[in-house]
């Protein structure tokens, strides 16, 4: 059984010592006033009307004073256990360590704040799903926006290092390159060689037959160095009508790479109905030998023999005069 004193429930056994302790508290209350009081009339009938005026007043307030801290005492009582439950769960809760229902046990006088509180914190988590999800999104998007943009710039890159008619590298790919493949061959002791290709009579041949047809040429050129060389050779066109070849190959190998290439070529340029057809002259150089390997030094090595051999070429097409 229970019972109920100024709105706490209490159980039938501690009723009467709540109601005692109660009786207690207004007993004292009420003995300091009628104290007080005794003493004010006392003052006043001793003629000191003033003095006993201030005092009632002191009575009076300490009195008051008195009603509101036992009141606050009261309420304090019956605010502290819903508050200290309510304290106790909001971090855990908050956490995850417990469910939000769990605040539906704080009860009292907090338990409309503990559902505003449960009320608040579903409404958080919700909308930090929200958050969580619509940043899983702009992420998808971001990578979806990032890898597009990658293919974007590798496609320019790749425009950007080739020649737009061959479909060759270009001279700017060349250097780049060059430099890169001479220190890979050097660390790995792999000989490299460089042939340098110039197409002879290839002036005749767009002038008879028109630009069309020499740039059919090049194609047709920039084809056999591809279907001659392996995957990891490296064919480049330098504008007009030159061509090098990079091939991780001594030069014996580049040699007959380069002899290979002109056969093929000169066989297509017997098929055109031209007095000089178009031909092939190659110089090959590699890094074996006593000079050093640069770039630059490999190059101009194949270009020296380049010239020698379009010097040959054109030797042994010019009719000899006759002599008297």
């Amino acid at each position: 059984m229970t019972d109920s004193l100024d709105g706490q429930e209490v159980s039938a056994d501690a009723a009467p010592f709540a109601r005692s302790r109660r009786g207690t508290e207004i007993a004292l209350a009420s003995a300091g006033e009628a104290a007080g009081l005794a003493a004010v009339m006392y003052l006043v009938a001793s003629g000191q009307f003033v003095a006993g005026l201030l005092l009632l007043q002191l009575v009076l307030s300490v009195g008051m004073l008195l009603l509101v801290l036992w009141a606050g005492g009261r309420r304090r009582r019956q605010w502290s256990q819903p508050l200290s439950d309510l304290l106790e769960l909001l971090p855990r809760v908050r956490r995850g360590d417990e469910p939000i229902e769990t605040l539906s046990a704080v009860g009292g006088k907090l338990a409309p704040i503990a559902a505003s509180f449960a009320e608040l914190l579903r409404d958080l988590r919700q909308q930090r799903s929200i958050n969580a999800q619509l940043q899983d999104e702009m992420r998808q998007r971001v990578a979806s926006k990032t890898e597009a943009l990658e293919r974007t710039i590798g496609a320019l890159r790749q425009q950007a290092a080739r020649d737009g008619l061959t479909g060759l590298y270009n001279r700017r790919m060349l250097d780049a390159y060059l430099p890169e493949a001479l220190e890979r061959c050097a660390s790995t002791g792999t000989p490299l060689s460089l042939l340098m290709i110039d197409i002879d009579h290839f002036k005749p041949l767009n002038d008879t037959l028109g630009h069309a047809a020499g740039d059919q040429m090049l194609k047709t050129i920039a084809q056999l160095i591809r279907s001659t060389i392996r995957d990891r050779d490296v064919a480049f066109r330098c504008g007009g009508d030159e061509f090098v070849v990079l091939l991780e190959a001594d030069e014996s190998a580049g040699r007959a790479v380069a002899e290979r290439i002109t056969s093929l070529a000169n066989a297509i340029g017997r098929t055109l109905r031209l007095p000089s057809p178009p031909t092939l002259s190659i110089g090959v150089s590699s890094t074996a030998g006593p000079a050093p390997a640069t770039p630059e030094a490999l190059i101009h090595r194949a270009d020296e023999e380049l010239y020698r051999v379009k010097a040959e070429h054109h030797r042994a097409v010019t009719p000899r005069r006759r002599t008297a």
